[in-house]
């Protein structure tokens, strides 16, 4: 029962990123999907006794709903905290798209036929959910520092992919994974602050000025 609450959770604050406008808002709301992502993988643990999953939730915990949201937070607090997201698409036709995948996430996971162990038939539609919702963020956004944020959902919906399906992917892996998105967060971050002082914007087509 508790995890279902988890992945309600989820899916609803991948949704929430493609409504909210004030990117501040956004980072919160990162930070509780992490948050909840970390605790599922720890009832996990408890439920399989697989010790990695202790680690791995603790480590979603500490860098990606303290240690992301606060790098992205600072960020935002040097380049001044009244900061909206800039979107290709509408708030309307953004979660028009997401409700899409949604649904064909649960057609197609539908036709699969998985292991009666793994948690994948039920939760599986959540998480690949999240993985394209993420990647819809990135596409649909015109601010690096969101960019970033759906970067951080895309690896969040990898995640739980791996957690529901096989408990947890080889613990190298993940801190592989964890380490990756952590190093590109911190990049984004400061690409995000060194195109808001040369344009006074962090709009990413600024970039394009900077060809020669």
């Amino acid at each position: 029962m508790l995890l279902q609450v988890f992945t309600i959770v989820l899916i609803m604050s991948t949704l929430a990123l493609l409504w909210i406008k004030p990117i501040g808002t956004a980072i919160k709301i990162l930070s509780v999907q992490s948050l909840i992502l970390g605790l599922m993988a720890i009832l996990i643990a408890v439920r399989t006794d697989t010790p990695d999953l202790y680690i791995m939730g603790g480590l979603t915990i500490l860098m990606k709903s303290i240690g992301i949201p606060w790098i992205l937070w600072y960020t935002l607090k040097k380049i001044g905290m009244k900061r909206e997201t800039e979107k290709l698409i509408g708030r309307e036709l953004s979660i028009l798209c997401g409700g899409l995948i949604l649904a064909i996430s649960y057609i197609v996971t539908g036709k699969l036929h998985l292991s009666s162990i793994s948690l994948g038939q039920q939760y599986l539609p959540i998480s690949i959910a999240m993985l394209l919702m993420g990647l819809l963020i990135m596409m649909t956004h015109q601010k690096a520092i969101m960019q970033g944020i759906g970067l951080v959902v895309m690896e969040n919906g990898l995640f739980l992919v791996a957690l529901v399906t096989t408990y947890g992917m080889p613990f190298l892996v993940d801190i592989g994974v964890f380490l990756d998105v952590f190093v590109a967060v911190i990049l984004i971050s400061m690409l995000t602050y060194r195109i808001d002082k040369t344009f006074q914007s962090t709009h990413t087509e600024n970039l394009r000025r900077l060809r020669g």
